[in-house]
């Protein structure tokens, strides 16, 4: 999965008449930047944050502390931070947010006389700060906590309605930025566009924070871009950045090593995605305890170290990020190159005449590529900046092994056979879905804009039998495409992976081998089932689970469906399908499949599973806004999870145990009903 959209840095500044642009140019290290939590640096501080090659930070422009009496706002705290940013070339991300006692009780503004005071000193601010090349962002993660006393989506699109009027008639020019969700938050995101809210923003931030690879957050770009798309204004192209993400050396599977890969992988990532700018949580950790994962997103240790040369001890991010920044500075990203395999990343990068390369593969074993190259040496640097031993192009091009960490190349000499190197097809999205009877499918999603047509092909067959394993595909673009093939074998388990080429036979995108393990409809889930409510108990809440055969058919006839039918109250309040029996899963799977007949409210459906140590996972799981049949995974490998409870470390310990199959949430806590119908569960593993 691979996403490279066409937005441009410069045609992204329209966001509304009058207004300029002070987004991040294309040129690295432009974009990168990091949070923190002061507004008076200590000594040293802004000069390491400097040379790592940080352009932006983001801070809380807080109400309560710079309006303790209505109508009078004292910004000095914020103009000693921004002359001192200044003085080394960085620029701020000022978050406008939090309640302010003086106003509806300190919640967040939810009256006409809280949004209106609200709005005036957002324009008080962008008024006195005018010119100085700042990003303003109304509120921070409203999608959750952050949001007092619960998540209002209503009334935070009032209230950044009210603040982006107010500053476009007080300061016009300056640049307006929101929502700042919590992960992707794209039902609240959609009710922010629905709002009107992208007539009045330069640009959407979100915060993408999951604990698996940064790779893995090309589909949820894809799904936010087509939700930006369908609501922007006619002939603007609104960018996405990624304002808050960072991993912390807290969670399990996180050393300080591989924090530091993370981070550079995820600042590529998104410059290759379109994404023009990055900001990582966090620059220094917030304590010192190692349990707490909050203490420990920092590029450099906690303890500050007066008087020396570097005045807080580096971690592998920091350096990660000073040898990103050094080795592309002034380079623009040109293309990822059409080698190796999806889940390879070999990034072209130019400067004039001058060609870099940063390269790394997200699959899990290393693997060699061949980069088309010119004859000829090339210099070698680590994700860290290490040297390493040259390597040499030879006639078939550079031969290049590719790990998790990313390694940066440079061709001693002009190279033009790589600065032409053909690109990635972008946006090509393959998956395979699990077999109907004698039916095998693979669905193509191509959001890119630009038609396609080639081949598909399955791969690595195990367990069935396809005569005619290649199938024409012609997909349009913005648009999906499902390629069929008939099969025979087992109904009880079998492998298979797919892939798309070109006419000519170029790879351009691929579905990994995985084993397929269908349930039979839900005969083979040994326990029954009931529908049992959750959260506040004082909250309406009726459900119903019934199993019979849906009108309007299903994807594998004959087997066991189920129809949830469910209504809530205002408040939290969700329903799960929970097995009426202990049920153990046997192995480690690592997704399972399932197909929802949704009823589009947008409430949300995750799972449940507890492992061995009685600790509780809960996927991420989406947001039912389609009608109609629809496959989806959840993750069952501990990735993309809330997790409590056990050993409370977010590390799957087998054997584990379905605790609840299917959970719909209410998506904003307010009264709904719908009804949902599941079907065709198969649990999937790695091959």
């Amino acid at each position: 999965m691979f996403l490279a959209l066409t937005w441009l840095w410069s045609s992204s500044a329209s966001a509304a008449a009058g207004s300029r642009s002070v987004l991040p140019s294309p040129v690295l290290p432009d974009g990168f930047g990091v949070n923190i939590h002061f507004t008076d640096p200590r000594p040293g501080e802004l000069e390491m944050i400097a040379a790592a090659g940080i352009r932006w930070v983001r801070m809380d422009f807080e109400w309560e502390r710079t309006e303790r009496r209505r109508g009078e706002y004292d910004f000095s705290d914020y103009d000693r931070l921004l002359a001192a940013l200044d003085a080394h070339g960085i620029r701020a991300l000022f978050i406008l947010d939090y309640g302010n006692p003086l106003y509806d009780d300190g919640l967040s503004p939810h009256t006409d006389q809280g949004r209106r005071a609200f709005a005036q000193w957002a324009a008080a601010a962008a008024r006195r700060f005018r010119g100085r090349g700042i990003l303003w962002e109304t509120w921070n993660e409203p999608n959750i906590g952050f949001w007092k006393p619960k998540p209002n989506v209503a009334d935070y699109v009032e209230l950044a309605l009210a603040t982006a009027k107010a500053i476009r008639e007080a300061a016009p020019g300056e640049a307006l930025i929101g929502p700042a969700t919590s992960e992707m938050g794209t039902t609240f995101l959609e009710a922010c566009f629905q709002g009107g809210l992208l007539e009045h923003w330069d640009a959407v931030s979100v915060h993408p924070y999951r604990q698996r690879p940064p790779e893995s957050a090309a589909s949820d770009y894809i799904g936010v871009s087509r939700l930006i798309a369908r609501y922007a204004p006619k002939g603007r192209h609104i960018p996405l950045l990624s304002g808050e993400w960072g991993y912390s050396t807290a969670w399990g599977g996180i050393d300080e090593d591989v924090q530091g890969r993370m981070l550079c992988r995820q600042w590529l990532f998104n410059v290759a995605s379109g994404v023009p700018l990055s900001i990582w949580y966090d620059w220094h950790d917030d304590g010192e305890d190692p349990k707490d994962p909050e203490h420990h997103f920092g590029m450099v240790r906690f303890p500050y170290l007066a008087g020396r040369d570097l005045v807080f001890v580096p971690k592998p991010s920091y350096l990660a990020a000073k040898a990103l920044t050094g080795f592309l500075s002034g380079f623009t990203f040109a293309r990822r190159l059409a080698v190796g395999g999806r889940q390879d990343y070999v990034l072209l990068f130019t400067r004039g005449n001058e060609v870099r390369v940063a390269a790394w593969t997200a699959a899990g074993a290393p693997g060699t590529v061949v980069i088309p190259a010119a004859p000829g040496s090339f210099r070698v640097l680590s994700h860290q900046g290490e040297p390493g031993s040259p390597i040499a192009a030879g006639p078939e091009g550079l031969r290049v092994e590719l790990d998790g960490s990313p390694k940066y190349l440079a061709p001693e000499a002009p190279d033009p056979v790589l600065r032409g190197a053909p690109e990635w097809q972008p946006g090509l999205d393959v998956d395979v879905l699990p077999a109907e009877e004698s039916t095998l499918a693979i669905r193509v999603a191509n959001p890119s804009g630009t038609p396609f047509l080639g081949t598909a092909r399955l791969t690595h067959l195990e367990g069935l039998r396809c005569a005619a394993p290649a199938a024409t595909l012609s997909v349009g673009g913005e648009g999906e495409a499902v390629v069929r093939f008939a099969v025979e074998g087992s109904a009880t388990g079998y492998a298979v992976g797919a892939l798309v080429e070109t006419q000519a036979g170029r790879l351009v995108a691929e579905a990994p081998p995985k084993a397929f393990e269908p349930l039979g409809g839900f005969a083979r889930l040994p326990a029954g089932w009931n529908v049992l409510p959750d959260g506040d108990a004082k909250v309406l809440f009726t459900a119903t689970l019934t199993a019979g055969t849906p009108a309007m058919g299903h994807p594998f006839p004959g087997t066991a469906i189920l129809r949830l039918e469910y209504a809530f109250g205002d408040g939290w309040k969700f329903a799960r399908i929970a097995p009426t029996k202990d049920m153990l899963i046997a192995g480690k799977p690592e997704s399972f499949g399932l197909w929802i007949h949704g009823d589009g409210t947008g409430n949300l459906a995750r799972l449940r599973f507890t492992d061995a140590t009685g600790q509780t996972f809960q996927p991420d799981g989406f947001a039912v806004n389609w009608k109609g049949w629809r496959y989806v995974v959840f993750p069952m490998d501990g990735t993309e999870a809330g997790h409590w409870g056990g050993a409370g470390d977010g590390v799957v310990r087998y054997p584990i145990r379905w605790d609840t199959l299917l959970l719909i949430d209410s998506a904003n806590q307010r009264a709904t009903k719908g009804t949902v119908w599941i079907g065709g569960p198969v649990l999937i593993r790695s091959r």
